[in-house]
């Protein structure tokens, strides 16, 4: 995986290429993550348009991120977001955590998310080592 950043109005982008998969990737994210909140950047978006795939561990390292920055006060937000990815947020139920946008300029300029408007699916009696099962197949 890598990452490129770069300022985008007021907020500083994350452009992420590669599969965010296993330790090492996770780690590079929230080495990034960290770094900038410590320089008080308050609008942090990861643009996803160049990640074919997300594995559990990178979901956690979003997650660690999203949190990272939020209690920073600032807001992290998702951009680009490919169908895979979004099928994950949405099976993972973390559609309400993560802000979701079709572009990097929307995610910037404060548009409603892409995810504005839908409901949570009902929870399933899918237990949580089921979805993990699932998802290593994928």
């Amino acid at each position: 995986m890598r990452i490129i950043e770069r300022q985008f109005d007021d907020a500083v982008v994350l452009d992420l290429h590669g599969a965010i998969a296993g330790p090492r990737a996770g780690e590079m994210v929230g080495a990034a993550v960290r770094r900038h909140c410590r320089d008080g950047v308050h609008n942090l978006v990861a643009n996803l348009g160049g990640v074919p795939t997300v594995d559990l561990g990178g979901l956690g390292a979003l997650l660690d991120a999203h949190t990272a920055v939020q209690q920073a006060g600032g807001v992290f937000k998702l951009a680009c977001v490919t169908k895979s990815i979004q099928d994950l947020v949405v099976i993972t139920r973390l559609l309400t955590v993560f802000d979701t946008y079709d572009s990097v300029a929307e995610a910037v300029g404060g548009a409603t998310p892409a995810h504005a408007g839908l409901t949570c699916p009902q929870p399933s009696s899918m237990s949580f080592g089921t979805v993990h099962r699932l998802l290593r197949r994928v």
